[in-house]
């Protein structure tokens, strides 16, 4: 099985599953890496994905007419962070 193009329909379907409308793309330092290997900006911005932040950024806005996809590795720091998080609606895989 091609790795590359397993990941690209994980995210693919995380996209998809969060419905119709401007998305932001909140990740970590891992899954930032993940996602810059499988998807070109212009393939993500085709699927309403017009912002991507990184979980751990001191200086993002709020911005709650944005559906926020959180693709990030499980880890302690990740219940704080997400209880930062702002937006209205929010999917995590």
């Amino acid at each position: 099985m091609n790795v590359v193009f397993a990941v690209k329909q994980y995210i693919s379907k995380m996209i998809e599953d969060s419905g119709p409308g401007m998305k932001v793309l909140l990740m970590d330092k891992e899954t930032t890496g993940i996602v810059s290997m499988v998807y070109t900006q212009s393939e993500i911005l085709q699927k309403e994905v017009y912002l991507f932040e990184r979980i751990d950024s001191q200086n993002r806005e709020i911005m709650k007419h944005l559906k926020a996809i959180c693709f990030l590795r499980p880890t302690k720091v990740l219940h704080k962070q997400l209880h930062l998080l702002r937006q209205i609606q929010h999917t995590l895989i």
